[in-house]
This record gives C-alpha cells, structure tokens and sequence, in this order.
C-alpha cells in the first residue's frame, strides 16, 4: 500500500509544547456547553463545556480552562501505528524527549481497530502525565496524546472520559439495543454464558467470580467460576462474599431513598439540619450541600483519596466527617462532576443518623443498611463486618 493512501488523524494533549496563546490565523470558540464537534478528517467526539476550541490548519485543539493541557486533533499519513505517533508528534511540535516508558496493545473498540497505547516518563517536578494511544479506522488513524497536568486531569476527569468515550471514526454509529426484545434465558443461553466467563477468567488472569441472572423478576442462574483463593481449590458459589467497593455507594443512595420514602427527610434537606456537625473546608458550599448532593458528585469538591486510602487504619466516621472540614473545592458548585468517596460515605452517615440518632454514626449506619437495604432484599449475609466475613465463605483479594 502507498504511504499517500494512508491518512492518520491524531488527537494530541500538549501543554508543554508550545504557548498557551493560539497562533495566528486561528478560529477560536469558547463552549459554553458540551458540543458536538469534528476533527477535520471528519471524526466525531464531544468537546466538554468551559474549553476552549481552536482550529489551526490541519489542526483541532481543546484547550483546558486552566490553560496548562491542550488537546489537538492532527492528520498525517502513516504506515503503522509507531509512524502514526512520530507524525503527530513532528506536526505539532516537540514533545520534551519524554522516553517512552511502555508500550501495549489493545482489543478493537467502537470502529477503531489496531488500537496501540504508549506511556511517557515524565518527570517528578513536572507533575503531569503523557499518554498516547494509536488505533485505526478503515484506512485512516487516529492518534489520542494525553499530556495533562495531574491537577487539571484529576479535576476534570469525566469531561476527559467524555472526549475519549465519545471518539468514533468517520460515519461510525455506536450500536444501540434500544427498542429490540431481549431472548429468553434458556439452559443454552445460559451455559453460552458461562463459557464465556471461564474464557474471560482465564485469558484475564483473574482467580474466580460469580455470576447471577435475573430475569422477569426471578434468579434463573446464580453461581461461581475459578476458585475463591489463589491458594486453595473452594470454588466461589452464590453465596461467597466479594468486596464490593464502590457499589456501596447505589446501596447507600437506596438507603437513602428509603428513608425520603419514609418522610424522614427529602432530597432538598440541608445536611447541616441533620447532622450539625457536617463540615466541609467551605463556608459557602458547607451551607449548599442538600442531601441530593451527597451522592451526586457536584460539589465541587476533589476525590483526595491517597490521604484518606493511607489513613484509612483506625479511622472513625466522626473521623471521616472531621476530615471533610478540611476540603476546599476546586469547581465551583454544580458545574462538573468530581467523584468524592468522602461525601459519599458521609451520605451513609448521615441516612444512618436520621434512622437511628441514637447509635454510633458507623453503627447507625450499619443498621439502617440491614434494616432498609439488606434484608429487604434477602442479602442476609452481607455484611460491613471484616472478621464476620473473613470467618466465612469469601474471597480473598488479589493484586
């Protein structure tokens, strides 16, 4: 094939490259909403509300509001993935030398196939990180370069996952199940799907899981694969506990949502009406927060998970809560979604105070989630208890 009847599209993150003041004969827009937008070789994604979009020639960039990232969108011609990112790099500018630190390769993906992914070194002081990913469609590249400082890729995490979620290839349309019945679960429907949960186990490298299917309203299939423990041979079954992370907190909203049902509290209430000492690092969004935004993400508020993950060994819910006092935000109220386990997890110990004022905060809220949650739903062997599950048929984690 001709290396002319090749064109690549690259979509590159760069900050460090060049000014962060656009040259000149530039069409420059501010968004005021999220938008639907095009490269100018015609593929489609979303550009995130308060960037900044500049197109400059050949090139398509998403500046950050924090004007430190940038992202650009390239056409170049290429015979491969390698040539591609060379390419998109000489096109746009240096890149700093950053070496390449891995290289790894991809399953195909919403109409993008040959998908290769590179990681840079970057150094300490620099405090950001570079990424690219390569993948093809049809005769065409596109080139994804992310070089973002970490504050700024921290904080607007979702509207980087909405670019990158919403890249498809020319005339590309995600498929969509909307409108279409569903089959029925028979016995060789459903022994197709444990088949393939073996082979995705096993060429996955994970130990065991389980697996149930609902449907009509009944349990038609409830049972485990692989093994419970890398050390041992007990198969997981129905019954084994799993740490279930942040699926805790759908059950935590359900909580809470029960306890609207009961008139204990609506969605609308101040949490400081409820629980007076609920503190966050800011007077003003202290007194913003309604229970909805507990488990909304909106605050604006940051994740700060390293300190809290570090600390976690003897911390307390009042601890936990003594600790919000401390956050500042970073956005302002309502304006993007910033995941925050420590509002989350306040959320619960706000509904488990509501329910039961009299009990400890992590006690009430372990009650409130067996009394509404749990045993509703005939999960009686869940639990938030370690040693009660340890003691029991569990599985063990593995890194």
């Amino acid at each position: 094939m001709r290396l002319s009847s090749i064109c690549v599209c690259a979509l590159v993150f760069i900050s460090g490259c060049s000014s962060s003041r656009p040259p000149q004969n530039s069409v420059i827009q501010r968004l005021a909403a999220d938008t639907s937008a095009a490269t100018v070789a015609g593929n489609t994604f979303i550009a995130p509300a308060g960037w900044t979009l500049i197109v400059r020639g050949p090139a398509t960039i998403l500046q950050s509001p924090e004007q430190d990232s940038q992202i650009a969108l390239i056409d170049v011609h290429a015979k491969d993935a390698d040539e591609a990112v060379a390419a998109a790099w000489a096109a746009y500018g240096t890149h700093k030398n950053w070496p390449l630190k891995i290289r790894t390769e991809s399953p195909d993906k919403d109409g993008w196939s040959e998908i290769r992914n590179y990681t840079y070194q970057t150094s300490p002081h620099e405090r950001r990180n570079v990424n690219v990913v390569a993948h093809r469609a049809g005769g065409m590249w596109n080139v994804v370069l992310y070089d973002v400082a970490e504050a700024t890729g921290e904080k607007r995490l979702a509207q980087v996952a909405l670019i990158f979620d919403q890249l498809f290839p020319k005339g590309y349309t995600r498929e969509s199940f909307a409108g279409k019945k569903a089959h029925t679960l028979d016995a060789p429907r459903i022994a197709e799907l444990s088949r393939f949960v073996e082979t995705a186990l096993r060429e996955l490298r994970i130990p065991g899981a389980t697996l149930g299917l609902i449907q009509s309203g009944k349990v038609v299939f409830a049972d485990g694969f692989g093994v419970r423990d890398l050390d041992g041979n007990a198969k997981p079954d129905a019954d084994t506990l799993f740490m279930i992370a942040s699926d805790t907190k759908a059950l935590t909203t359900l909580m809470l949502a029960k306890l609207v049902d009961e008139k204990k509290l609506t969605w609308e209430t101040p949490v400081t009406s409820l629980l007076p000492s609920f503190k966050l690092g800011n007077a003003d969004t202290t007194t913003k927060v309604l229970v909805k935004h507990l488990v909304c993400a909106c605050t604006g508020l940051p994740r700060q998970d390293l300190e809290w993950l570090l600390e976690f060994k003897g911390l307390t819910p009042d601890g936990a809560l003594a600790r919000l006092s401390a956050v500042q935000p970073t956005s302002k109220f309502g304006e993007m979604f910033q995941y925050s386990n420590q509002l989350a997890a306040a959320g619960g110990f706000v509904g488990g105070h509501v329910a039961f004022p009299a009990l400890e905060l992590g006690a009430a809220y372990d009650e409130a989630m067996r009394t509404r949650v749990f045993s509703p739903l005939g999960m009686t062997a869940t639990t938030f208890d370690y040693d009660r599950a340890l003691n029991g048929n569990h599985a063990s984690p593995h890194a």
